[in-house]
């Protein structure tokens, strides 16, 4: 007769029933490590504490009495716990210390409103500037203040305002002002024959003074109004303002604000939840040898970066949040068209005077290994993201109104970018730094919808300027031309060679762009390298270019390019294998590609029934051979992801629906409005 067990707990006894004795002492044996195995996992005194601004640190931390301040309560929190942050204005920078354990996080949880308003305000610590004086031996309505330490972000009632970085501050005055800014007195290189306009004679600019540049053509925009009217800069101890519209220090709340607000050194298993952080260097400065944190459901404003993570951090999530520049004139980075080139003007002012360095304006700078990014909103500001760390996951976030680039991977960038929405950036997508430095590269772009306005913008680029920087150097050879052009030429046979990595770019679908920039085109690197490159670009919907040429990388096939611009009409096949590897659509034949349901604010980028895109691809779902060449399958897609013969080009397979991107979409317009709103 088989024997049946039952397992009763009577306190702390635990008795077993109908098996022999030794055999109850090997199962009370597999029990008790059983159940140490779980105490260590899960804490058996999970508290909630709570914080408010009315509350008192000497108090208990109860939810009738709550401690004051969220300092505090991370020295007092063990694993397991939560702290329940009330609504209010809490002036901390925190760096922690203490870790939660897997399975058992200790969380941080603010207090959002019903409209989803954010209500837990944490703001540097900061320095609100008074005593303000005239200075008019700088120029006219310009004003100072004493401040002994140089601030690392200037806000105005809230918002980040113009700070000139520390070098351009330095340079010695010019002997008269420009009449026009151009190009040079914005970004020209520090040393002795650099032209850049120095700080305090940016701060002198007439009201009217404008801006030219090439990339605006025949179109000049007014600076001033462009960044809100003020500009401010910190020397020798004291601290300058300019007001170009004749406003006074006065009518506002100046801050200066130093360091970082959030610092995670070296601890785990943290969890920040429902926080509107603001005010600081870096909302979050996540630290090396700092694993397992997750950044959920914030906004994210101001400094140099809203999360910073460094090399040798592992495993930080940043989810559901809002990233943002929190400018002044946030409102100005989504113009981008010739007819207005404001958005052109906060790229030069964003890359080359704002803050520490050049390009001083990132949502998420990410060395870390194993980042995840996933459901955010990034948006207004410099850079979305530089993706540069190993094993990340960049999926469902939307970028957008970014005065420089969408993403951005580096030289040591491993991982995937999937399922993501990237609107009106310069560069939506920058492959940078290829060869300069060694170690795994190995990107996979997939299912990415980038929109540009219909005649500007890039889409994609890569750079490589490995024969200047990194260990690339002593594998070329320099020479000058008859012209007395600098050349630099890759050796036939290089002393040490630097992995270039693998960068695959398939089934995403590109909207717009200008008519001269091609969507992808490695052949000026090709030439240098003398050498096919090692790119994967496949099954894309992509605007077309007379210059891209498929001998250039490793597999460049099976992409349908659309709408060719003027004379390029008349001869699309410049390179013979165009035509031959890809589907090539004159301006005209373009016309049939998508349906064209109105979506407000997008375009409709499914594809209509009789599209030229469908059927055009390469099956990446299985290992594949092209020209002889075999290729693995690539991530992403299961076999039967397409109807037919062959998978369609782009993002969208044939009756596939837009509505995750649309949901991407509405999603950022939510949350321009909380940024907008935000107290």
């Amino acid at each position: 007769m088989e024997k049946i067990c039952y397992i009763t707990a009577t306190h702390n006894k635990v008795c077993l029933s109908g098996i022999g004795l030794e055999q109850e002492k090997a199962m009370m044996k597999k029990i008790f490590l059983m159940y140490g195995a779980l105490c260590a996992l899960l804490p058996l005194t999970a508290k909630d504490f709570f914080v408010s601004p009315k509350g008192n640190d000497k108090n208990p931390g109860t939810n009738q009495a709550p401690w004051k301040t969220i300092a505090f309560a991370a020295q007092k929190a063990n694993p397991g716990d939560t702290v329940k942050i009330a609504p209010g204005l809490y002036r901390e920078q925190i760096v922690f210390k203490r870790s939660g354990k897997k399975g058992a996080p200790i969380t941080f949880e603010g207090t959002r409103g019903k409209d989803g308003s954010f209500l837990t305000i944490v703001e540097g610590v900061g320095t609100n500037l008074t005593k303000w004086v005239k200075a008019p031996e700088i120029a006219p309505h310009v004003w100072k203040t004493d401040l002994k330490q140089r601030p690392d972000l200037m806000m105005m009632d809230g918002k980040m305002i113009v700070y000139i970085n520390k070098s351009t501050m330095a340079l010695p005055r010019m002997k008269k002002l420009p009449d026009e800014l151009y190009e040079e007195l914005m970004w020209s290189s520090f040393g002795p024959a650099c032209k850049r306009c120095p700080g305090f004679d940016l701060l002198s600019l007439k009201k009217d003074i404008l801006f030219r540049h090439r990339y605006f053509g025949k179109r000049k925009e007014m600076l001033w109004p462009t960044i809100g009217n003020v500009m401010s800069g910190w020397s020798n101890g004291k601290l300058y303002i300019r007001f170009a519209d004749g406003d006074t220090p006065e009518k506002h709340t100046i801050t200066a604000s130093f360091g970082a607000g959030f610092t995670l050194d070296r601890v785990s298993w943290l969890k920040f939840s429902n926080l509107h952080m603001r005010g600081s260097r870096y909302q979050f400065a996540v630290t090396a040898r700092s694993t397992n944190n997750v950044i959920d459901n914030c906004l994210l404003m101001h400094g140099g970066a809203r999360v910073r993570i460094d090399r040798g951090a592992k495993n930080t999530t940043i989810q559901n949040s809002i990233l943002t520049a929190g400018f002044i004139r946030g409102d100005l980075f989504q113009l981008r068209a010739a007819h207005d080139m404001r958005g052109g003007v906060l790229y030069q002012v964003f890359k080359f005077i704002l803050g520490h360095s050049s390009s001083d304006d990132i949502g998420v700078r990410d060395y870390g290994t194993g980042t995840r990014v996933l459901n955010n909103v990034i948006t207004q500001g410099l850079i979305g993201s530089d993706a540069y760390g190993p094993e990340c996951e960049f999926a469902g976030n939307v970028v957008m109104n970014m005065s420089s680039v969408g993403i951005c991977t580096g030289p040591l960038t491993s991982g995937k970018f999937y399922h993501n929405l990237v609107m009106n950036a310069a560069i939506p997508l920058r492959v940078h730094a290829l060869r300069h430095e060694r170690g795994k590269r190995e990107e996979y772009h997939f299912r990415n919808v980038f929109i540009q306005a219909p005649h500007d913008g890039s889409q994609v680029y890569v750079h490589c300027s490995s024969h200047l920087y990194g260990p690339d150097m002593v594998n070329f050879d320099k020479k000058v031309d008859s012209k007395k052009r600098v050349v630099y030429t890759y050796k036939k046979n290089p002393p040490a060679p630097v992995d270039p990595g693998k960068i695959f770019n398939y089934h995403n679908t590109f909207w717009g762009g200008s008519d001269w920039t091609p969507g992808f085109d490695v052949g000026y690197l090709a030439r240098r390298f003398r050498s096919v490159m090692p790119f994967y670009y496949v099954n894309n919907l992509v605007k077309g270019c007379h210059r891209w040429n498929p001998d250039a990388q490793e597999l460049q096939a099976g992409n349908l390019l659309y709408g060719y611009p003027g004379a390029v009409n008349k001869n699309p096949m410049r390179h013979p294998h165009m035509k031959k590897d890809n589907l090539l659509l004159s301006e005209s034949q373009s016309r049939n590609i998508w349906n064209s349901r109105k979506i407000p604010g997008l375009y409709d980028l499914t594809l209509a029934k009789n599209s030229p895109a469908i059927g055009v691809g390469i099956d990446i779902s299985k290992p594949f051979t092209y020209n002889g060449k075999k290729f693995p399958a690539f991530p992403g897609f299961k076999p039967g992801y397409f109807k037919g013969k062959a998978p369609a080009a782009g993002a969208f397979q044939e009756g596939e629906s837009q509505q995750f991107f649309i949901d991407l979409y509405r999603k950022a317009q939510k949350a321009a409005e909380i940024i907008k709103n935000a107290k």
